[in-house]
């Protein structure tokens, strides 16, 4: 096995964490819930959503398919056995509502045993795609761009190393910590299978140093190459981990495969690897819940479409000042406004903050302190996109990194006074896309959120 020096890690801007929360939930093994009822979203990844092709009244069995995908899609699959309820508009963590399959899980139903075939090794490449895309994976990073059609190299790109991201930088969340802990042949098996479609050279596993039982347990493989990385808010976005691991720098507006180079989430390769040699279809999310705000944190394996408010009570509940729930980590999450929403494919972790944890309430002007241009990992200025959002004026901001910025959060959490710096460079893009800019109706000082 070959390692890299400690201490790799990009070169410009991030944060270090003084508390990560990770300590909450790291050394918790993974346990499996299954609800007594699931909503199935047709919509859980990029492009157009699923079609039901199941109705009320409907059997179903773990693994039968429930949603065919338009050209481009993946399809959805049923995650439980048991009762179709209805066919409906449900509430959704990121559409607010978008039509789902409501599944009465039926606990006397034993689920499938999906084994190997006797001809996973020696596919092609056109059937491990084939497979993947079958099976409804898409990143499981956050992303969820379908995994089948990012393996898919446009004429003429070639790349010679496959990353496989395990540096889970968010805060709070431990579940990919976890994944690599408990089941680090899937992850291993998976990266193989996906340098062997891509054809590459070098098959890198990037973990951050904060990480040392995983990196044990992978030393025992000498098939993959590891690189340890400091711990180093954003070390698990693309851009910097392959800035990190291999010295290349993608440019603005470019993809990886541009530098050579593609990334593929640890869970997500585990659940190419189950594609490809059971035929197993992606039915279930490892995911962290923690947070001050939760009373018994923990690391959960569960079924697609789990309720937010199923997943509390399995985890004992949450105190009465409990003021915010993220879906995702708290730097790149997204709050949630309902309790009654599924998990779906692209949740790793949902984070319950109290009081301080959530930030204030009050913001300030910009005091032109610089922090903000200090922690951007791509040298953007996100204190001139708030200033010029603010006034009215977003459509002037694409000077100062606008539709570059990926909303890692790193300058919000810097600022002094307290301003929303993403939500900011979310209003100026969305400035772009609707060419119209507004001023905002809140101002610096005065208590918003309520």
């Amino acid at each position: 096995m070959n390692f890299y020096k400690m201490g790799k890690t990009f070169l410009r801007g991030g944060i270090h964490m003084r508390n990560d929360g990770k300590s909450r939930t790291s050394g918790k093994p993974i346990e499996r819930f299954v609800p007594k009822e699931v909503t199935v979203p047709l919509a859980q990844h990029l492009g157009p959503a699923c079609i039901a092709t199941v109705k009320r009244k409907d059997k179903v069995i773990r693994g039968d398919r429930i949603g065919e995908a338009p050209e481009g899609g993946v399809p959805i699959h049923a995650p439980v056995s048991g009762v179709v309820k209805r066919v409906a508009l449900q509430p959704h963590p990121i559409l607010v509502e978008a039509e789902a399959v409501v599944i009465e899980t039926d606990s006397t139903v034993a689920d499938p045993v999906w084994e190997e075939t006797s001809d996973w090794k020696n596919l092609s490449k056109e059937e491990m795609i084939l497979r993947i895309r079958s099976a409804g994976i898409v990143g499981l990073g956050g992303a969820t761009f379908p995994t089948y059609r990012k393996l898919q190299l446009p004429p003429g790109v070639s790349v010679d190393t496959l990353i496989i991201n395990g540096a889970e930088c968010e805060p709070y969340l431990t579940s990919d910590h976890r994944l690599m802990l408990e089941k680090p042949n899937e992850v291993i098996q998976g990266a193989l299978l996906l340098g062997k479609i891509l054809e590459v050279q070098k098959i890198l596993i990037g973990i951050e140093d904060n990480k040392p039982d995983v990196i044990e347990i992978l030393k025992k493989f000498s098939s993959v190459e590891i690189g340890v990385c400091n711990t180093r808010y954003p070390q698990g976005s693309e851009k910097q981990l392959i800035e990190a691991l291999t010295g290349r720098v993608v440019p603005p507006r470019k993809l990886p495969m541009h530098v050579g180079v593609m990334v593929q989430n640890v869970a997500t390769a585990a659940a190419c690897f189950e594609a490809i040699s059971l035929r197993k279809p992606l039915l279930d999310r490892i995911i962290t819940l923690s947070g001050s705000g939760i009373v018994d944190p923990k690391n959960l394996l569960v079924p697609i479409g789990t309720l937010v408010s199923d997943l509390i009570e399995c985890c004992g509940g949450i105190y009465k000042d409990t003021v915010k729930v993220v879906a995702g980590g708290p730097m790149m999450g997204r709050a949630l406004g309902r309790l009654d929403v599924p998990i779906i494919k692209g949740t790793g972790g949902l984070i319950f903050l109290r009081g301080r944890e959530a930030r204030s309430e009050i913001y300030g002007p910009c005091i032109s302190c610089g922090s903000c241009l200090d922690a951007c990992p791509l040298g953007l200025e996100p204190n001139q996109i708030s200033i010029f959002t603010e006034a009215g004026r977003a459509l002037e901001t694409e000077m100062y990194g606008t539709k570059e910025c990926f909303e890692c959060g790193c300058c919000a959490a810097v600022c002094p006074a307290e301003r929303p710096l993403v939500q900011f460079i979310q209003m100026s893009k969305m400035a772009f896309q609707t060419g119209t800019a507004l001023g905002l109706a809140v101002r610096p000082g005065v208590t918003h959120g309520r």
